[in-house]
């Protein structure tokens, strides 16, 4: 018997490089992931669309595979959204509790206060996340309900992107016959599928690694407390190979998965590549050493910018767990080694964990996203349903009414 709409969530994952979507369902054992499928990204730089045709065609024929594999048919999505116009910034809310006692009602207040930031008008709010609730002198409250106060205040991560690439996201989908249920930040949704509960509370960061762009997401506390974009990621690591071995782009590529490293004391000095020459007609011999002298340099350009930002944020030097890092570039040999080097403090590949079903399949970093979105998806109750085209074009404002049943999961 198919699986109907309403058992299952597809999670749309948006990269530079590949599309990818994951279709999970809920089973008695918890999440079963039972569909992926994937296709080359031709139509996508840094995270937006450029292309609407190409990228449209590449999800349709991403959803197929998953389809297919699933035994279901896909109508709506959840996707996963980061590019470099993204931002993130803190905001306090304060409100008066007149009964005396916190309500629901006194949350959803505080949390809609705390979104009155000034935002230029082709920016929308994604994301409203409490970091903490205060009452009184009484900080790191994460449930402040049923509590006594007459003053409620909240601090909040507001997390907003660009009108233009959200709308591009949706278009897409909806030429490759979809529906957006919910725009979700992609360091949000890889977060949920490979932190552990313990990382959240330590304190962690986690680098997401993509083709376009490197996502960060610090958390402590149980909740995320900044983010950041940064416009350096995997495509950049080609593009110097590329240049610095005067070879073509896909040769470079093939070259950085079969024979990279970002370490130059891990590679053998005297081990040579067989590449070919620019223009392809000749062949020629490199020393793999030089290769991942490219390699290391720019990747340890990406983490001192990593270093840089977590320098400015609050909880530089406090998180206990490290850095996790994820993403199709951080299967590179040598990048969590140059990470703790960097960072100084510890590090791990994170790939897809509490997930039940293609386990074997998808228990790497490349569908950290695909996965997360799905996780999501069941926590925040995003139940697929079908949703006319006309209410399609305000996704964004049914996300952000989302938010008050959302707090829930970060509390």
């Amino acid at each position: 018997m198919k699986t109907t709409d309403q058992e299952i969530i597809a999670g749309l994952d948006i990269g530079t490089t590949k599309i990818c979507v994951v279709i999970g369902k809920r089973s008695n054992s918890g999440i079963e992931i039972i569909g992926v499928g994937h296709s080359p990204s031709h139509g996508v730089r840094q995270g937006m669309v450029v292309n609407m045709e190409i990228t449209a065609a590449a999800i349709r024929k991403a959803v197929n595979e998953a389809e297919l594999m699933a035994g279901c048919e896909v109508h709506t999505v959840v996707v996963g959204i980061a590019d470099k116009y993204i931002q993130g910034q803190n905001s306090l809310g304060v409100v008066r509790v007149k009964s005396g006692e916190v309500s629901e009602q006194d949350i959803s207040r505080v949390l809609e206060s705390a979104r009155t930031i000034p935002l230029s008008a082709n920016r929308e709010i994604l994301h409203i996340i409490p970091r903490e609730f205060i009452i009184g002198d009484q900080h790191d409250i994460n449930q402040p309900l049923g509590m006594t106060c007459s003053r409620l205040e909240v601090k909040t991560h507001i997390v907003s992107a660009a009108s233009t690439s959200i709308r591009n996201i949706v278009k897409a989908c909806n030429l490759a016959g979809l529906q957006a249920s919910s725009i979700i930040l992609q360091s949000l949704a890889s977060a949920e599928a490979v932190l552990m509960l313990e990382e959240r509370e330590l304190g962690v960061v986690l680098i997401d690694i993509g083709g376009g762009t490197t996502d960060i997401a610090v958390l402590a506390n149980g909740a995320l407390q900044d983010t950041a974009e940064l416009p350096v990621a995997g495509n950049h690591l080609t593009n110097d190979l590329s240049v610095g071995m005067r070879i073509l782009r896909h040769e470079a590529e093939w070259i950085k998965c079969l024979h990279g490293c970002c370490l130059q004391n891990m590679v053998d000095k005297y081990e040579k590549v067989e590449v070919s020459a620019s223009g392809g007609r000749d062949k020629k011999y490199v020393l793999r050493r030089d290769i991942a002298y490219i390699l290391e340099a720019r990747a340890d350009e990406l983490f001192s910018l990593i270093a840089r930002e977590l320098r400015h944020s609050e909880y530089d030097g406090e998180l206990v767990a490290g850095a996790v890092i994820t993403g199709g570039s951080s299967l590179l040999p040598g990048m969590v080694e140059l990470a703790e080097q960097v960072l100084n403090m510890p590090v791990r590949l994170g790939s897809p964990i509490n997930i039940k079903g293609l386990v074997d399949v998808l228990r790497q970093p490349i569908y950290a996203t695909g996965v997360g979105l799905v996780l999501y998806g069941f926590r925040t109750e995003c139940v697929q349903q079908r949703v006319n085209a006309d209410e399609n074009s305000t996704v964004v404002h049914r996300a952000t009414r989302l938010i008050q049943r959302m707090w829930k999961e970060f509390v």
